[in-house]
């Protein structure tokens, strides 16, 4: 038995249903027909990492120590891209290879650099080298003879290229990912993970344009399909999960964290300095007509330092620590107190940390912005390295910028259109098995306890999701693949 994981990255249950409906995505709508299907819902935030990493654990972030694409290192101001930092928490291919199976992962972007498995893996468009990207080593080799495209190079030049040459970009990039995908295949696998990104990207970008959309989710319809014609071949009993890590919807307020916090006088800024000129000069002539001045440049290679210079200033916030009570860094809503005796400049007594994160979420609510002290969204060994205070993104508030200069606590998203959605994210299971026709709910911490099951793998006593029993047609289906270990111990701690 064969099962697969497509994974998604940013589908919207609720535009899939549409266009399944309306005929134009043929390969979805028999997904949907012929399987179960529903909203998946995300982590808060719903971010690209740490989705990822939940829904291969099956675990929140509190017990895997990841809480955000960059993250501030503990007893410091340094923030830094993502890292497993911490023991790494078990992805659901690393408890199969334990238990015999075979298995291959391409693209999972929660995976940094390519290591041991029972079979083949790739790692995500983070990975920081080329000699980290494979595992086993010789396969990198075959990525070359592919001509394999993993994406890395885009993100550079991302806000600032035209829309058809980015729309070209993503497909290309899913295009390249399907002859990998195809070639892994061909390998002795049991259980297959991949991810494919177009659709995030071209959300941000595209979320007011349908017609492009459209075309993006189609191009993903076409590729589900041939990848559906080859698997059938190979085992007319295989199962496939499409999930996505969060959904999308529009970007039209975004909220300016670090001005609101300077107006609260909890942070304080260094005013005169090239940074918040930069941001000034940004919101006098216009993000999108500047970035799309300097993607002219970045036709020429030895200007991409340059232009990644000009974006990081953009983002920067220089902070007086000495006289900062809160601050907040980059987009992802995350507010940290200047604690005395965890932050090195901190001034926050430890007697006033709680009323500190009280008053900030109270005043927040104030101007209807969501937020929750870190204990009550997450728990686990590691809640003490996630931000003190963490932002909810709803309709109110549709994305959140650490960005300064604009005087103003709220502006309407120019560069991304679109934004991650918490509650329209994608499930759907399709296969042997499977009920036809049955929509459910999920929840991101539920795919890899169900996958486990699948295999008859006992699920692990600590992941915060559930078994999917509600997808099954019967258990006869499980008793027919001798899928008994574990279950009786599933029971009996509620997991099914």
């Amino acid at each position: 038995m064969k099962v697969m994981l497509i994974g998604l990255d940013g589908a919207c249950i609720d535009l899939i249903g549409r266009w399944a409906c309306d005929g134009k995505l043929p390969t979805f709508a028999r997904l949907m027909s012929e399987g179960s299907y529903g909203n998946l819902e995300s982590v808060i935030p719903p971010l690209t990492i740490p989705a990822w990493n939940c829904l291969t654990t099956g675990k929140n972030p509190g017990k895997t120590g990841i809480f955000s694409f960059v993250q501030k290192e503990f007893g410091s101001y340094e923030f830094k891209v993502y890292l497993e930092r911490f023991i790494k928490e078990r992805d659901v291919w690393d408890v199969l290879s334990a238990h015999g199976k075979r298995v291959f992962v391409l693209n999972a972007p929660n995976v940094i650099s390519a290591y041991p498995v029972n079979g083949n893996m790739i790692a995500g468009i983070l990975c920081p080298s080329e000699n980290l990207l494979t595992y086993p080593r010789s396969l990198r080799w075959k990525l070359e003879e592919l001509n394999y495209n993993r994406g890395s190079g885009y993100l550079i030049s991302f806000l600032a290229a035209e829309d058809r040459t980015l729309s070209k970009t993503l497909m290309e990039i899913t295009e390249s990912n399907c002859r990998v995908l195809f070639h892994l295949m061909e390998d002795d696998w049991e259980f297959g993970f991949v991810v494919f990104t177009e659709l995030d990207g071209a959300q941000h970008k595209f979320w007011e344009n349908e017609m492009l959309l459209l075309r993006h989710y189609r191009n993903i319809d076409r590729k589900l399909k041939e990848i559906l014609d080859k698997l059938h071949k190979q085992d007319d009993e295989a199962i496939v999960i499409i999930a996505s890590d969060h959904g999308f919807g529009p970007n039209k307020r975004v909220f300016l964290v670090n001005e609101w916090l300077a107006r609260k006088n909890l942070l304080k800024l260094r005013r005169k300095t090239s940074a918040i000129a930069f941001n000034s000069f940004i919101r006098a002539f216009g993000e999108d007509r500047i970035l799309s001045a300097l993607g002219v440049f970045m036709r020429f290679s030895f200007l991409t330092p340059l232009y990644e210079c000009l974006l990081r200033r953009a983002v920067s916030t220089p902070v007086k620590w000495e006289k900062t009570v809160a601050f907040s860094y980059g987009n992802w809503g995350t507010i940290y107190i200047n604690l005395k005796g965890r932050e090195p400049n901190g001034i926050v007594e430890e007697n006033e940390y709680e009323a500190m994160r009280s008053s900030i979420i109270k005043e927040l609510s104030k101007i209807s912005v969501k937020a929750h002290r870190r204990e009550e969204i997450y728990h686990g060994e590691y809640v003490e390295h996630a931000p003190d205070v963490i932002i909810e993104i709803d309709e109110n508030v549709n994305s959140v910028s650490g960005k300064v200069g604009y005087n103003r606590e709220f502006i309407r998203g120019s560069l991304l259109s679109g934004y991650h959605s918490r509650d329209n994210g994608t499930f759907i299971a399709y296969g042997h098995g499977i009920k036809e026709k049955n929509r459910i709910s999920a929840s991101i911490y539920d795919v890899a306890p169900t996958i486990l099951y699948i295999f008859g793998v006992p699920v692990p006593m600590d992941v915060d999701g559930r078994v999917l029993r509600e997808i099954f047609r019967d258990d006869i289906y499980m008793e027919r693949r001798r899928i008994t270990t574990g279950i009786k111990a599933l029971k009996e701690c509620g997991r099914i």
